[in-house]
């Protein structure tokens, strides 16, 4: 029998370390809040055991505010952390109105009173301003006042859908969790979309266990003519389940129903007449999911500003960069003078959607599809226009001003709902020649930190 002698010299299995556990986790103390955040939430510094200043963030309070908190998680430079107790609170502070605001994650700042709430929207765009390399002089200059939505009148949502033992849950995420919460009263959306989301737990209640717990988000988009709603689901519903969603469509008063699942296209379920947004009132028909404007209100005061700018650089050749399906398209081609508009777009659904509405309108524009992520307009092209707009989505236009920058035309008007790559794209076309001569923000995600914001630009003259 041979035996085989281990080597002395070869490693063993390596032991398993037992985990660090960072000792500040669970850490209690009490802190005074000294600002709030980019992301509405307090800024404090906390003493640790071993005496340093300890960066934490908390959860709705405001400045001024005296709690005691318990750090729960690292978060970048510093650590998440939890009220156990209220001390005292601000004079600033208001009560939220919502009953699930602490618990829900959707809003950041209800408990901030209305004057400070504007004023904190303002500070938003007057940093990115600033680190757009604007004076801080000018920058107060140039801002406008802060064009706010209204409670009740966002008219999208994405309701996540849990189907479990403990029940039906359709709403939102908690506050940094994946528990979704019921949120039978919430303060920022349109009465309709709530109507839908009562009605729907209902429907998911009366369905078999089995198929209703295949339905994971569902999709909401009041449009001028009803509800647009697109369900995101693990699998493809039954024969069953394809009749209960027309019924259930043909009750509410849907438009549209559609089902998704994954990356598949969507298809429709049931479509009892096509969902329309009108601009300029020419009625233009939009995607199961498709992009619009959070608010009524906040396309409202887009367009206005866009319009008023027009009075005053009076183009005739426009080119509208990221058109979607037409948001600013026909105000620029409509409003006042007509004008040759040139819509650029790269989803093809919203592609031929436009150019559908188009048609039908008779209005002079022509619709592009193209990528301008991967393929901008050119200097060179560029040459063709007298104003350009562009409305990207929050990764920005970078690309497109950096060719805006070398050849742009004299006028360009910037929509941004993300201020971070805002300040990235203004500093693009500032050091290109051009100057900011006048910027509204505009607020359609009440009490969150997103914001919006308006610019119109002029270049130098050499």
């Amino acid at each position: 029998m041979k035996h085989h002698h281990r080597n002395p010299r070869a490693r063993g299995g390596r032991k398993r370390q037992p985990s660090r556990r960072d000792p500040l986790i669970g850490f209690e103390a009490p802190v005074t809040i000294e600002q709030v955040g980019a992301r509405g939430d307090g800024i404090a510094h906390v003493a640790a055991p071993d005496g340093k200043a300890v960066l934490v963030y908390v959860d709705c309070v405001l400045p001024g505010d005296e709690v005691r908190v318990a750090l729960r998680q690292k978060r970048g430079d510093g650590y998440g952390a939890e009220i156990v107790e209220e001390i005292t609170r601000s004079p600033s502070f208001n009560p939220p109105r919502c009953s699930h605001f602490k618990e829900c994650g959707g809003c950041a700042l209800q408990h901030m009173n209305d004057e400070d709430y504007r004023g904190w929207k303002h500070d938003k765009a007057r940093t990115a301003l600033l680190r757009a390399g604007i004076d801080a002089e000018d920058a107060d200059d140039l801002i406008a006042d802060v064009e706010i939505s209204p409670p009740a009148s966002r008219r999208r949502a994405g309701f996540s859908v849990h189907v479990g033992a403990t029940g039906v849950f359709v709403g939102f995420h908690g506050r940094f969790s994946h528990t979704v919460l019921n949120v039978p009263d919430c303060a920022v959306l349109r009465p309709e979309l709530m109507a839908f989301r009562s009605a729907f737990v209902d429907f998911l209640k009366s369905c078999p266990p089995d198929h209703a717990r295949d339905i994971k988000e569902v999709f909401v988009t009041l449009a001028d003519n009803g509800l647009d709603v697109l369900v995101h689901a693990s699998a493809d519903p039954n024969l069953d389940m394809r009749q209960d969603l027309a019924a259930f469509a043909d009750t509410q008063n849907i438009a549209r129903l559609s089902w998704k699942v994954g990356e598949r296209p969507d298809e429709p379920v049931a479509a009892r007449h096509t969902p329309l947004v009108a601009f300029e009132n020419v009625e233009v028909p939009i995607a199961p999911g498709g992009f619009l404007q959070a608010t009524r209100e906040g396309e409202h005061a887009l367009v206005s500003a866009v319009k008023s700018a027009l009075d005053e650089i009076a183009p005739k050749q426009v080119a509208d960069l990221f058109c979607g399906v037409g948001s600013f398209t026909f105000a620029l081609a409509l409003s006042g003078k007509r004008r040759s508009v040139t819509a650029v777009e790269s989803d093809p659904r919203a592609v031929e959607l436009l150019q559908y509405a188009v048609g039908q309108s008779g209005s002079p524009i022509k619709v592009v599809k193209r990528d301008l992520f991967r393929q901008p307009l050119t200097a060179t092209e560029l040459a063709a226009f007298d104003l350009v707009v562009f409305d990207p989505p929050r990764a920005g236009a970078l690309a497109q001003c950096e060719e805006l920058a070398v050849g742009g035309p004299e006028w360009v008007l910037a929509v941004s709902c993300n201020p971070a790559t805002f300040t990235r794209d203004m500093r693009v076309l500032r050091n290109g020649g051009y100057e900011i001569e006048k910027v509204v923000p505009v607020d359609q995600f009440l009490w969150s930190s997103h914001l919006e914001m308006f610019a119109v630009l002029r270049r130098k003259q050499a």
